[in-house]
């Protein structure tokens, strides 16, 4: 176990937005975050310097970065816009808000609800089929529940339900069909989480949580779980109260984290991390377990590549990568010949 760090110590650099952050993606080249005030920003990784801005309906609910493209649902409206300036090429408005986002290499599926006040309880739950190219409508179908969740599956998606009529569906591209994965308990979902591999990982409201494969299949069920995901290795993880230990990762190895609720990982390093302020949380990668501490709560996070991008109820955006962490984490000397990356990234650190 290495030292202990403060978050923005060991990251390549920090960003601020005006609000707290609902969003952040990245991709190789850019990190894009929004915030609950309508803001979208974009900033390149390789200099940390942003390169657009836009106000949008608020609040910004998902990102996403496609062919080029970012797909952004905000207030009621889903948006597209282009990568490299952030100009908007189509929009569509819904009923109510635009909630999930889940992009293909040809559509674009995006979740909506309404919240009627008086009752306490969300209507209008639909989901629709896009064109990503100009915004057409292939297909429309009503939920019986609110999507909490989203998962694309090739050209499909899968969904995952609340009440009153919670469960995983799956939906093909085109045919107008929701159809229940029958071997899914029928809970009320709150989050999901996709695997490399292609299998999904699903939290309930009760506190089961589950794993199905890419054909729908049962993997693994557990009960009084609190935080569940995938290792950078493909390892399920799955923290449960009756687990004292925290995070299973192997039949050998824990990661001790008690209060852990979110974990995300990208293709070299793993973060599990508290939800209460400040913020605890460790990185494993390299046979490192490195933890670290951050004021405020996370909002938003993402795993792509070797990165790892955070968003936090302060406004702040948080960039990981592998080796940066592991150079600060091992306390390296950075002067070497290889390792210019490296310190251009460490003289990123900063606020703009």
């Amino acid at each position: 176990m290495e030292g202990h760090h403060q978050l923005n110590e060991i990251a390549s650099f920090v960003r601020l937005l005006p609000t707290p952050i609902t969003s952040v993606t990245h991709n190789e080249n850019e990190v894009i975050a929004g915030d609950k005030g309508g803001n979208i920003s974009k900033w390149c990784i390789s200099n940390g310097r942003i390169s657009w801005s836009r106000q949008l309906d608020p609040s910004v609910s998902d990102i996403h970065i496609v062919n080029n493209l970012v797909m952004v649902a905000s207030g009621k409206y889903l948006y597209c816009l282009t990568l490299e300036e952030g100009s908007i090429l189509w929009s569509v408005s819904f009923d109510g808000a635009c909630d999930l986002l889940s992009p293909n290499e040809k559509t674009v599926w995006a979740t909506s609800s309404v919240y009627e006040i008086e009752i306490g309880h969300y209507v209008n739950c639909k989901v629709q089929e896009l064109d990503s190219q100009n915004g057409a409508m292939i297909q429309s179908l009503d939920l019986p529940s609110k999507a909490w969740s989203i998962e694309s599956t090739g050209a499909d998606c899968i969904l995952g339900l609340g009440r009153p009529d919670p469960g995983v569906y799956f939906i093909r591209s085109g045919t107008g069909k929701l159809e229940p994965k029958t071997e899914a308990p029928d809970l009320p979902i709150i989050e999901s989480v996709r695997s490399s591999t292609g299998s999904i990982s699903f939290l309930t409201a009760s506190g089961t949580a589950f794993e199905i494969d890419s054909r729908g299949h049962l993997q693994n069920i557990v009960d009084e779980a609190t935080c569940v995901g995938y290792r950078h290795d493909g390892t399920w993880l799955c923290q449960s109260s009756k687990r004292k230990n925290g995070l299973n990762v192997s039949d050998d190895s824990h990661i001790r984290l008690a209060e852990a609720r979110f974990v995300v990982c990208s293709e070299t390093m793993t973060v599990t991390m508290t939800k209460s302020e400040p913020t605890k949380g460790i990185i494993q990668l390299n046979n490192l377990d490195v933890t670290w501490s951050h004021r405020g709560e996370v909002t938003s996070y993402n795993g792509q590549g070797d990165r790892i991008s955070i968003g936090y109820s302060t406004g702040e955006i948080i960039l990981l990568e592998s080796r940066v962490v592991e150079s600060r984490a091992r306390a390296a000397d950075v002067n070497g010949e290889d390792k210019s990356e490296i310190r251009a990234r460490l003289r990123m650190l900063r606020f703009e």
